[in-house]
C-alpha cells in the first residue's frame, strides 16, 4: 500500500473529514434531500414562516446547559433524544441556517454532530438565502398556530468524540503549548467590547484574531479555497498544527471549526463554553488589538 493510500485510509479510519467534503451547494443538497437525507434548520423562529421541505427546526439555544453557557444539555440522553426526534439517523444530515444574517448557528449544530460522532454532516453553503436564491422548493404549509408534524424517528446515537471539544483546562494549557487559539469574534469584541454579555471584555492574550463572518463572500457562501488558506494563514491560523476556536458562546467558533474541517484541518476544536466561560472564571485577558 502506498504512503498516500495509507494516509488516506488512517483519515476515514479515524472519522476526519477530507478537503471539500464538509459545505454542499444548494444544487448539491437538493439532490441529498432528493436522496433522503435529514434537514436540520438552525434558525431557530425563523422556520415557521418558511423552510426547506421536510426540514425539522433545531434551535442551538435548546442545546445548551443554562444560561451564558453552551455545553450539553443534562447529559448525552438529552442531546440524543433530541437528534433523533428531529430524525437524525446515520445517514447524511444538512444543516442550514441564515447565512450572513445570522450568528453561524448551521456551524453550531454541525460542530456538535461531529463532536458527536455523527459519521456524515454537512452544512448548506450560504444558508437559506442560497436556497431561495437558486429557486428551489419552500415549504410554508405549517404556521405558528399550528403543530409540526414530527418527522420519522431517527436511531443516532452519540458517541463523542472528546479531541473535537476544547474544555477550559486544555484551552488554558494552549497558552503555553504549540496548539493556536482563535478568536472568531469581531473586532472589537477582540478589543475588549462586551456587547454580548461576557463578565468583562479582552481576549485571551495568547489568542490570534480573524472574525468568522470574513470566511464568507456577501451572499454568504464561503469564499474561495486560495483565499480562505490566505486569510488563515495571514491571521496565524495553521493548517497542520492543533487548532481551538472560540467566540462568546461556541457558535461562531463552531462555523469557524466547520470551515476548518471543510480545509481538511486533521485537529480543530471548538471550545463550546468561549468567553462567557473564561471571563466568569475570571482567566486572563488582554484588552486591545
Amino acid at each position: 500500500m502506498s504512503a498516500l493510500w495509507a494516509a488516506l485510509l488512517a483519515a476515514l479510519l479515524a472519522g476526519l473529514a477530507l478537503a471539500g467534503e464538509v459545505f454542499v451547494s444548494a444544487t448539491e443538497a437538493e439532490a441529498l434531500r432528493a436522496g433522503g437525507a435529514v434537514f436540520l434548520d438552525a434558525r431557530g423562529d425563523d422556520w415557521s414562516g418558511g423552510h426547506i421541505p421536510g426540514s425539522a427546526p433545531m434551535d442551538w439555544l435548546a442545546l445548551r446547559d443554562g444560561s451564558f453557557r453552551t455545553g450539553r444539555l443534562d447529559g448525552l440522553d438529552d442531546l440524543g433524544a433530541a437528534l433523533r426526534t428531529a430524525g437524525v439517523g446515520q445517514g447524511t444530515v444538512v444543516v442550514y441556517g441564515a447565512g450572513r444574517d445570522g450568528w453561524g448557528e448551521e456551524g453550531r449544530i454541525y460542530w456538535m454532530l461531529d463532536y458527536l460522532g455523527h459519521p456524515d454532516a454537512r452544512i448548506l453553503d450560504g444558508g437559506w438565502p442560497a436556497w431561495t436564491a437558486a429557486g428551489l422548493p419552500v415549504s410554508q404549509e405549517i404556521q405558528e398556530d399550528q403543530e409540526s408534524p414530527a418527522p420519522p424517528q431517527g436511531d443516532f446515537q452519540p458517541r463523542p468524540l472528546e479531541t473535537r471539544r476544547a474544555v477550559q483546562v486544555e484551552v488554558e494549557a494552549a497558552r503555553t503549548s504549540e496548539a493556536v487559539i482563535w478568536d472568531t469574534r469581531e473586532a472589537r469584541e477582540y478589543a475588549g467590547e462586551t456587547p454580548y454579555g461576557e463578565a468583562h471584555g479582552g481576549h485571551i492574550p495568547e489568542a490570534v484574531h480573524l472574525w468568522y463572518a470574513d470566511l464568507t463572500a456577501a451572499d454568504g457562501t464561503l469564499k474561495p479555497e486560495p483565499e480562505l488558506r490566505s486569510l488563515l494563514a495571514g491571521a496565524g491560523v495553521p493548517l497542520d498544527a492543533p487548532v481551538i476556536a472560540l467566540c462568546t458562546g461556541g457558535v461562531r467558533s463552531g462555523f469557524a471549526y466547520a470551515v476548518l474541517r471543510e480545509l481538511g484541518h486533521p485537529s480543530p476544536s471548538n471550545y463550546a463554553g468561549s468567553m462567557w466561560e473564561w471571563t466568569a472564571a475570571d482567566l486572563p485577558v488582554k484588552e486591545g488589538p
